[in-house]
């Protein structure tokens, strides 16, 4: 089925949109995996957000092998404005966006498009990706459509990793409605920027097949660092999110809810690793707070796994212990991250 796709829609130019900040050590297999699709009717766009490192002088020379892949070298100015120039200048029918520490499958494009030729939707998304080193492919594959309120809730749940990534957009639906990544963000922005395209899309594809490889290993990523501005910002697009929701149901506010409770749990267990209680202690009682204040409401709401209960409830009685869990939990994910 997907092999008929290629002639079927090769009409579509598709924009691949690359922000690269200081990633030397991953931008090569990168662009390598972009370059070597199965689709080949793209346009690579590398956003350089001012690296300080070879960054710059890499993509550089990808640009001049490959006359797909346009480079455009900026001042720092943080993620979300390297994919807002993206979108910008891009000239496609469809447009996605990979992470330049991440790389992607060589039918990755070519099974985005069968999504959308499936389900007939102007966004859609796999809700799964590579992590680990040496996974496997999905046994059991399915392509199903959402309506807007489904596939929002399911983009709030821990059911998908958060991230604009792993999924392809219509770029008249982003462009016409007038849908950019917000500056005011660097940690959420993501999640707001795929949460405002699903609530006016009129469905939302989704499937399942693994074509992202999703890098949780490199040390300098926004999402590794400690830095408590990054959970008040991760805090603050929760809150914008809430405050902006258009389709405001029963169903997305619980997901909401249990976003924030996991999110205000995280933010426990960073601050406690680091040994940080003390110099942000009214934040980390505040947090506490909120998780013992809401918890409670998600015990017999069946939509919930007992996994993401059995934590909350750890974070309430002991987040201490799961500082340890989550510890060892990182050391396990660093060590088998997908790589090279």
């Amino acid at each position: 089925m997907i092999g008929n796709l290629i002639n079927e829609t090769s009409k579509f130019l598709v924009s691949i949109i690359v922000p690269a900040y200081n990633v030397e050590k991953y931008i090569e297999k990168c662009l390598s995996s972009i370059l070597e699709q199965t689709y080949t009717n793209i346009e690579v766009i590398v956003v350089d957000d001012g690296s300080t490192d070879k960054t710059g002088q890499l993509i550089d020379n990808v640009s001049q092998q490959d006359s797909r892949v346009r480079v455009i070298h900026k001042k720092n100015a943080g993620v979300s404005a390297a994919r807002n120039t993206g979108i910008e200048i891009s000239t496609g029918d469809y447009l996605v966006f990979v992470d330049g520490d991440d790389f992607i499958a060589q039918d990755y494009v070519e099974y985005m498009l069968s999504l959308i030729e499936n389900t007939g939707s102007e966004f859609c998304l796999s809700k799964c990706c590579y992590t680990k080193s040496g996974e496997k492919q999905t046994q059991s594959e399915y392509i199903e459509k959402l309506q807007p309120e489904d596939a929002t809730a399911l983009l709030i749940s821990p059911d998908v990793i958060v991230g604009c990534w792993n999924k392809i957009f219509k770029r008249s639906l982003i462009v016409n409605n007038n849908i950019w990544f917000s500056t005011n963000l660097f940690y959420g922005e993501g999640l707001t920027f795929i949460t405002t395209v699903s609530q006016i899309s009129k469905s939302v594809g989704v499937g399942n097949r693994k074509v992202y490889y999703y890098r949780r290993n490199n040390e300098a990523s926004a999402t590794t660092k400690f830095d408590i501005n990054k959970l008040y910002n991760g805090e603050k697009a929760l809150k914008n999110i809430r405050k902006q929701l258009i389709i405001n149901s029963p169903k997305v506010n619980t997901m909401l809810n249990l976003h924030l409770c996991l999110f205000s749990l995280g933010a426990l267990v960073k601050i406690k690793s680091n040994r940080l209680e003390k110099e942000y202690l009214k934040d980390y009682q505040r947090w506490k707070s909120y998780i013992r204040h809401n918890s409670l409401k998600f015990t017999f709401n069946g939509e919930i796994s007992i996994y993401r209960k059995l934590m909350l409830f750890g974070g309430c009685l002991s987040p201490w212990l799961m500082m340890k869990l989550d510890t060892t939990r990182r050391r396990h994910i660093s060590a088998n991250s997908v790589g090279d």
